[in-house]
């Protein structure tokens, strides 16, 4: 007779696993996509001087890894506020900038990248800030879903699924802008 003996198990909820579970899809489908592609081109600032494939990436990674430990710091308190239509609102305002094809200047905390990365190291520290972000969301208490736990700069609070949506939509943004400049490098 075998005793099977179960420690401490903890699901993520099914409606932020999804979310996430898209995100990581994005990411692993954009970092197949560049594996093949030479150092130099994903580092070739373009002619405008803006920022190069890599470097966008790298934003990516910051904008992940700050906005984890908000939400882990923003957890740590006692009373958090709970969403309202003007929290949806504003969230919905933020996706459809974010689809819009609009520019946007990246806030000072997300705008300082590395002038040179390799994509080996990029995909290190995605995997590494992934994690982090998969036990967030693990860890997160059912009663916490309709809080607000993250403060977009322009946005302002929004809970976790609405977080994870702009998560979801700035990369999406990036990714039309990776693929243009992958376009423009490739011709």
């Amino acid at each position: 007779m075998s005793t099977t003996v179960f420690s401490h198990l903890q699901l993520m909820n099914p409606l932020l696993e999804s979310r996430y579970l898209k995100l990581e899809e994005s990411r692993n489908r954009l970092v197949g996509e560049l594996e093949g592609l030479d150092e130099e081109l994903l580092n070739r600032a373009t002619p405008t001087g803006k920022w190069s494939i890599n470097q966008i990436v790298a934003h990516l990674i910051q904008v992940e890894q700050l906005t984890n430990s908000y939400i882990q710091r923003k957890l740590q308190e006692d009373k958090l506020e709970s969403a309202s239509l003007a929290h949806t609102f504003r969230s919905l305002l933020l996706r459809v900038a974010l689809h819009s094809g609009m520019k946007f200047k990246a806030p000072d905390a997300v705008a300082k990248v590395p002038a040179y990365a390799s994509l080996n190291s990029l995909r290190i520290q995605w995997d590494a800030a992934r994690y982090q972000l998969e036990d967030t969301l693990t860890e997160l208490p059912q009663q916490q879903l309709d809080k607000c736990v993250f403060r977009h700069p322009y946005a302002g609070m929004l809970t976790i699924g609405q977080t994870l949506d702009f998560l979801q939509d700035h990369f999406s943004h990036h990714a039309r802008q990776i693929s243009r400049l992958r376009q423009q490098w490739l011709q």
